[in-house]
């Protein structure tokens, strides 16, 4: 009997680490909460008073199911170490939406008690950072992360996740525009396509996405990199992953896109990266 009971608790937690997320070891929960919300106000820009009155540079109004969370981190750990430690538990192909730092952002009581109505959020404004991002999928959905530290050095970190109801993506367009570009250039590179057993063929959205890499900037080097796990001979599998990049590369020059920095290359299998498998990519080619 007891066995059972320990095994009922066991499954349990397990249960509860899979479906939220959780804080550095030793933080103290302070709230957790799931509700549906029909009107949830996002902020997407930095926000400033006029006139009394709460005016972001960038707002949307949301609904969907809303989770959040509120956090007490330990002693001896900062905002950046544990506002990283949440945002690493969110998927790669996130997309930042918009996020800022410290003073830039606004006021830290505004964020407190005007948008999350968390009152224990207000703390220095300098020592606070804020992160909007967007996860698609079969469920779209919003995470929002703000870190605090207050005038006593307790730092405190607050969550929220927001699965969006049907449609409501579109809401965020011009915003997911601009964050594509500026995730892919924080990160260095995006998957383009996840690849089967069929030949590299770019979608119209994908060729116009490169395009307006490429527009965006002119006199940066990218490459066009496809990635296979075939079990195969490896030279064969670089050979033929060449000749796929090269016809990505063709698309894009038959689409009028500006190719005088864009290459082809074909990684094979080498070059992995974790949890990714067949795939062509657009990657940054930085300068030594």
């Amino acid at each position: 009997m007891i066995a059972n009971i320990a095994r009922f608790f066991l499954l349990f937690s397990l249960s509860v680490s899979v479906m939220g997320l959780e804080s550095l070891s030793g933080s103290y929960q302070k709230h957790h909460a799931t509700k549906k919300v029909s009107d949830h106000w996002v902020i997407l820009g930095a926000i400033e008073r006029i006139k009394g009155a709460v005016e972001p540079e960038g707002e949307v109004r949301l609904s969907g199911r809303l989770s959040s969370w509120l956090w007490q981190v330990p002693v001896g750990h900062d905002v950046e170490e544990s506002f990283g430690f949440i945002k690493r538990q969110i998927k790669d192909s996130a997309i930042t939406l918009f996020n800022c730092d410290g003073r830039s952002c606004g006021l830290s009581n505004d964020f407190a008690n005007q948008i999350f109505a968390q009152s224990i959020l207000y703390g220095r404004d300098s020592e606070q950072k804020y992160w909007v991002g967007l996860e698609a999928g079969s469920k779209d959905t919003l995470w929002i992360i703000y870190g605090g530290q207050r005038s006593n050095k307790k730092v405190y970190l607050y969550v929220e996740k927001l699965v969006l109801n049907k449609g409501q993506v579109d809401l965020l367009g011009e915003f997911a525009s601009k964050g594509e570009l500026k995730t892919f250039i924080d990160r260095g590179y995006m998957v383009l396509q996840t690849l089967d057993k069929k030949s590299v063929k770019l979608t119209d959205d994908q060729v116009g996405m490169v395009k307006r890499v490429l527009q965006e900037f002119p006199t940066q080097k990218f490459a066009l990199v496809v990635h296979r796990y075939n079990k195969i001979e490896n030279q064969r599998l670089v050979e033929e992953t060449q000749q796929e990049a090269q016809q990505a590369l063709k698309q894009i020059a038959d689409a009028e896109g500006f190719i005088q920095h864009l290459y082809a290359h074909g990684a094979g299998a080498m070059l992995p990266r974790e949890n990714q498998g067949n795939r062509i990519e657009l990657v940054e080619l930085k300068s030594k």
